[in-house]
Formats: C-alpha cells, structure tokens, sequence
C-alpha cells in the first residue's frame, strides 16, 4: 500500500513538472496586441526570454488564403517590440480574416486571429485631403463629413519596426483640419521611410473606428540659403543658410563669380561651421581675392560632401578700381590690412544676423 501511494505521488509530481513545462513554453512568448485593416496589420509581442522567431501575417477569405508575410524578429527578456507589415492585395469582398502566427526555428508558439469589413462598415466619417510626410515631419489634412473627435497615432517605420510613435489625444473634427508634426531626432541619409496615420474615431457605446494610411519617403539633406540675408560687395560674401531636413548637412558655400567681359571664373569656398538640421541656421564669410575690376555674374551654391547643390543663389557684382586694387594685393597693404579683412567678415556676418 505505502509502494502504490509513493507511485501515486511521482505521478503527480511528474504530471505537475509536465504541466508546468508546457505553461512555460505557452508563456515564453504573447502577442498582447494584433489589429488588421484592408491597409495594414500590426502586431505587439512581450516575451518571458531571449526569441529569435518568425510573425507570419495572412489574409484569409472564406478560409482561403489571399496574402501572406513573414517578418522575422528578434526580441529580449522581458522586452515589448511591434511589426508592421502593408497589405499588397486590394480588397474585393465584405468581410477577411487576417491571422498572425508566431514561429520559432518553425515551430508554432502562439497565434490570434482578426476580423475586419470592408465598405460601409469601415467608412469613416472624414476624407484624409493630404498626407504628406517628409525629412522634415507630417502634415495631414482632414474634412470631416459629421463631426468628431479622433486619436491620431503617427508611426515611422523602418523595416517593419515601428521606430518612433506621436499620438494627438482627442482632436476635434468639426472644420477641416491641419494637424503637423516635426521629427525629434536624426533621420539617415537616402534611407527610405513609411509613415503611418492610425485614426481612432470615438464613437459612444461602442469601441472606436480604426483606419489606417500609408505613405513614404527618402530622406535626403535640404538647405535653404536665405535670401534676405545674402551680403553681396567688392570686398566679399556673406551667406546665411538654413537646415530643412532632420538628415544633418555637413556642407559648405561655394561661389562662383564670372566676369562679364572676359568670361574669367574665379570660385570660392567657405565650409559652414554649424552641421544643420530642421530649422538652424548657420552664415559663411568670403573674401574676394584676385578680383579684377569689373562686373561680374555671381552663383551662390549650398553643396553637401558630394558636391551636390541643395540650393542656389545669383546676383551680380561691379568691383570698382579702388576696391580691386585692394582686395588683389594684399601684399603691398600696411600691417592692419588682415585686421581689416577681419572685420568686413565680421560686419558680414553680424549685419546678416540681423544687426543695422
């Protein structure tokens, strides 16, 4: 009798230890979110351990397989991470099922499924009018048809990870619209980027609509050179140029003054002191060196490390006989020649950062 209830109870352990085993490995990986539209899917996963897997979207009709993606992942202890995938195929039924499966080294941990509507019962009640991300930030423009009251969360993605997310809670839909949003950090060079609206529309009594828009870009360096603050004389340049782009501009000012009769070129280059982003400002001085008498066709241009021109800039120049007889030898000048060169490029600079 003792023998049987000692058998009994390694049973129970044993069965105990199993279970527990199975919890664990049920529980090493959750997908705590999933949402589908005709646009886009995403899905949010927490794991208890270290996973390197596979999330595998479908899109089912009437228990048929319409379009598949696998994204791999790689995810830490105790970690949140989300993927995006975009729908390639257009819809042409009322009703889908999207399904999102996850994976390791092939074997199925967990899955969860997600009805969505196309038509009517999808419709929300305003017409997205622009959606436009750029280097810079969003704009997007809405008209509603009813009013309402909306969340709207902005996503960058990169690679079917959500990089960077900004939510504007409750915004009033009663006009038309204007929401803009900048980006808070370094974008990289001719990388491509998606952007994604993901509209909560509240409604009472009921869960909110959810609708989804995509668009992308390339990132690329953009400067302006303010127009207003170009300084242009016979004794030099100054040229104040602004960031327009999140992708830094480590770059310079290059001018290019021909003269109008004997079609001589003479080119000048001052490296911007400043690495420029959205919205900072940065100003070069030049000094005319070796210039003749005469007028001359000026072409001011904003270049990046290859020499590619962002911006350009022209005017024109005369240098009377005085001023090149000073400015084309420095060698016969007295000993405050350089001081005096000096500040010309001062003044340059301050008058066109708004000094009189």
């Amino acid at each position: 009798m003792a023998f049987n209830k000692i058998h009994v109870i390694r049973i129970l352990i044993l069965n105990i230890i199993f279970l527990a085993l199975i919890a664990n490995a049920n529980a090493r990986v959750e997908i705590s979110d999933f949402f589908s539209d005709f646009t886009s899917a995403d899905v949010t996963l927490n794991s208890s351990e270290d996973l390197n897997g596979d999330a595998v979207f479908e899109l089912f009709y009437a228990g048929d397989l319409v379009e598949s993606h696998k994204v791999s992942f790689n995810i830490n202890a105790n970690m949140v991470i989300s993927r995006v995938i975009f729908w390639e195929e257009k819809p042409t039924h009322d009703y889908y099922t999207a399904k999102i499966s996850i994976f390791d080294d092939g074997k199925l941990l967990t899955n969860k499924s997600y009805q969505i509507s196309y038509g009517t019962v999808s419709l929300p009640g305003f017409h997205v009018v622009d959606f436009t991300p750029s280097n810079k930030g969003i704009q997007m423009l809405l008209r509603p048809f009813n009013p309402s009251v909306a969340d709207i969360r902005f996503e960058l993605i990169e690679d079917n990870d959500i990089v960077y997310t900004e939510t504007k809670d409750a915004v009033s839909l009663s006009t038309v619209t204007d929401i803009q949003t900048t980006w808070p950090f370094v974008l990289l060079n001719n990388r491509k980027y998606y952007v994604r609206a993901k509209i909560f529309t509240h409604r009472l009594n009921a869960p909110p609509l959810i609708n989804t828009y995509i668009a992308d870009f390339i990132a690329k360096e953009d400067v302006e050179i303010l127009r207003d603050d170009v300084q242009v004389d016979e004794y030099g340049a100054s040229v104040t140029i602004r960031g327009k782009s999140q992708v830094p501009f480590d770059g310079f000012i290059l001018v290019k003054a021909r003269n109008k009769v004997t079609n001589e070129t003479q080119i000048f280059q001052a490296r911007m002191e400043e690495i420029l982003v959205t919205g900072k400002e940065d100003t070069a001085g030049i000094v005319w060196k070796g210039m003749a008498p005469g007028t001359y066709d000026v072409e001011i241009l904003a270049e990046d490390q290859e020499n590619v021109a962002l911006d350009k800039y022209e005017t024109v120049l005369r240098i009377p006989e005085s001023s090149a007889d000073v400015t084309s030898t420095p060698s016969k000048a007295g000993p405050g020649f350089e001081a005096f060169l000096f500040i010309i490029i001062i003044a340059f600079i301050w008058r066109s950062k708004g000094g009189s």
